[in-house]
Formats: C-alpha cells, structure tokens, sequence
C-alpha cells in the first residue's frame, strides 16, 4: 500500500463562517493502482487531491504515503516527500518564458542535479512522451496534448511513486484525450507509477482506473472497482452522473417482466442470456443493450422482456450467471 488516508476532515473559513470541504474521508490505494476521484462542481475533489502531498494543509486525519505520516512534517520534510509525488495541475503550469526543455529540468535543477544527468533525463522522458522534436519550443508554440504531456514529463523527471492528476483532459480534444489516456495507462504499466486523477469524464474513469473515490458534499460516498461504481449509476443511486433510462410504456405493457442485467468480465461476451432462455423455454425481447470497455474488462448493460411460463426460474437462474440482475417492473 502507497497512500492511506484517515479521517481526513478540512474546512475554510469564508463570509458565511466555517465550511466544512472533506468529512472524515479515508480510503487507501495500492501500489501501482489508478485511482479516479469524482463528484460534482464543490463536492472536494481537488481539495482532496492537495491535501495528498500537503499543498492544502488538513484540520485533522493522518496521510500516510510511503508507511510515514506526512501530517505533522516538517516543512523541509515534507520537501523531501514530494520529491515523490508528481503534481500536474489543470492548467499545466508550465514557465511561459522557458523553453520545454527547460521547463522538464527544471525541477532538477533546483535538485543540485548535475548537467549531464539533467541533459540524460530530460531527453530520456521527452523521447518516451513524444516530445524530443519539441524541447527548444516553448509553451505557447506547443498544442494543449503537447503542453498535457509536458507537464506530465516535468512530473516524471523525478521519477516518483505517484502522481496527481488534476482535470487531466478537460481542455483537450476528444482524440487528443484517448492518446492521453493510453499514455497514462501506458506508463503506470511501464514504470509501476500510481496515479490519482481528478476528472469528471466518465471516459477517463472507465479507460483508466482500477478504483473510484466519489465524493458528495466532501464525504467519501463510495470508494471501490470501476465496474461496482457504473452498477451505482446504471441504478441511478449515483445521479450526478446519468438519469435512470426511461421505457415508453408500450414496451412496458407488452412484456410481463423488464429486467435489468449488468455483466462485468468475461461472461459478458457469452452466450449467457440465449442459453439459460432456451433451456427454461422463454422468450425474451432486447429493449436496450449496451457493452463498454472499461480498464479491467468489458461491461455489459441490457434491458430485456421475458415471456414465458418459466419466466420466474428463468430469472432465479439468470441472476446465478451475472455480475446484477434487478426487475425493473
């Protein structure tokens, strides 16, 4: 385990008085996991992302990265620790008057680190993320996946454990944001890095993370695998992020049971709901159907109608073969 977190509780002080952002959060993340954190506009996402290498110091709660609590460091201790931990903000924060070569050493630079070793790293890393034609540009010559991967390079030149990723895709282009993603997951691979990425793009979280922190009014809502977290949503007991589908009700009316069946893994390209229909003589109507491919596997949704007179075994039995099975009339 990389990172444990304990009741973590944070508030700020504004013309109302007190406001309480995180509420006796913990979690904990393994070693070479990705991570999603996720909830709407105010729920204490990014604060909480801050808190994880103190740039937002805590009221309260014990951050353990690496086996040491880093709450209560020092000053120049917790230096030492982030040297650890990439950050790469929403905005990049790239020097705009230093070329990009110059913005990757940099964090080396201000390490004592010498020429040769600077010259080695910087092009080793810019060589992996793409951007070897690019290092005598500087930010503004550079488009928004070049300035992405900048930053995420300035991170890797120090070749943490982990690191934090805030609104990682939120001004990039659709294509754009796949190659990043594919980077991500690439070097979390590669390098055994873990990742803890703020994003409200339910692409992002299915693409790449292992896990999902959700966060509603600063309270750890739910934290556990990407697929158990999409069953929250499918089930609309997450509605910040999708309305439950609505049926007309000619379709209601024509079917004497609706259910709803999620698959998860590798049964979700099996023959799975004709081979138990047919074994139970039933029939079935497919009213809506849908298969993602998430980080760790394919998940599958379906919506069906089932008539027949096994149709109550046929339920008993489907529900043994799949990840969820509910009856939604």
């Amino acid at each position: 385990m990389i990172l444990r977190v304990e009741k973590l509780n944070l508030s700020f002080e504004d013309k109302s008085g007190k406001r309480k952002i995180l509420d006796d959060v913990s979690l904990s993340v393994e070693e070479e996991e990705i991570v999603g954190i996720v909830g709407l506009s105010g729920a204490g996402k990014t604060s909480l992302l801050r808190t994880l290498n103190l740039l937002q110091p805590v009221d309260s709660g014990s951050i353990f990265f690496d086996g040491l609590d880093i709450v209560g460091l020092k000053e120049s201790e917790v230096r030492n620790v982030r040297k650890k931990i990439g950050v790469v903000f929403q905005s990049f924060n790239l020097y705009r008057y230093r070329t990009l070569y110059q913005n990757i050493a940099f964090p080396l630079k201000i390490q004592g680190v010498s020429k040769k070793e600077i010259e080695e790293r910087v092009m080793n890393i810019a060589t992996e993320l793409g951007l070897e034609h690019r290092l005598r540009a500087y930010p503004s010559q550079l488009s928004g996946g070049e300035q992405q991967r900048a930053a995420i390079a300035r991170a890797l030149v120090m070749d943490p454990k982990m690191i934090l990723l805030d609104e990682p895709t939120s001004a990039l282009d659709p294509k754009t944001t796949g190659r990043l993603l594919d980077l991500v997951v690439s070097l979390n691979e590669k390098h055994g890095i873990t990742f803890i990425v703020v994003t409200h793009d339910m692409d992002v979280i299915k693409r790449t993370c292992d896990r999902v922190a959700y966060l509603q009014n600063g309270k750890l809502d739910f934290f556990g695998p990407t697929h158990e977290f999409f069953v929250k949503i499918e089930n609309n007991e997450v509605s910040d992020f999708g309305k439950p589908l609505e049926l007309e009700k000619t379709l209601l009316s024509a079917n004497k049971k609706i259910l709803r069946v999620l698959f998860w893994g590798t049964r979700t390209h099996e023959p799975v709901l004709w081979k138990i229909a047919k074994e139970n003589d039933v029939m079935i109507n497919i009213l809506y159907g849908k298969i993602e491919e998430f980080k760790n596997g394919p998940f599958g949704t379906l919506i069906i109608g089932v008539e027949g007179e096994k149709q109550d075994l046929f339920v008993e039995k489907l529900r043994e073969s799949v990840f969820f099975l509910e009856e939604v009339c």
